[in-house]
């Protein structure tokens, strides 16, 4: 796991490489993200109870994404909060990344299919993001 700041020391993103193992239950999130994400590791027989999230309400200020590389490859490359690029990173199949501030943008090497959670509801491009070239 990888954690990715920015020159000024905000959190721009963490990489979850395929490879990472850790038993149980690992929220590679800040307990104050909008957006939370574990990696979860369990034993064979193991149950999880059966359970229903309780309802709030809950105001979101930043829109945060988790984007899941199910297979073909791909450079992310991740830009500051004044929209200046700062790092590419490569990720393949089985790689997950979580983007907690600033912008990002991909460049598709191969076939890929990609897997994407965020905050809804989502109303088009037009209206949910802004471009930053």
């Amino acid at each position: 796991m990888e954690e990715i700041k920015s020159n000024d020391g905000n959190i721009i993103a963490i990489v979850v490489n395929k490879d990472f193992k850790k038993n149980g239950i690992n929220f590679v999130s800040k307990k104050e993200f909008t957006l939370q994400l574990g990696v979860n590791s369990y034993k064979k027989g193991c149950k999880i109870k059966p359970h229903f999230h309780t309802e709030k309400k809950i105001i979101i200020n930043k829109i945060q994404e988790a984007v899941h590389i199910e297979n073909g490859k791909v450079i992310v490359n991740l830009y500051d909060l004044s929209g200046k690029k700062f790092k590419s990173v490569m990720l393949s199949m089985g790689d997950t990344i979580f983007f907690v501030d600033g912008g990002h943008g991909f460049e598709i090497l191969e076939d890929t299919k990609i897997i994407e959670v965020k905050q809804g509801p989502y109303f088009g491009k037009d209206k949910d993001k802004r471009m930053i070239e």
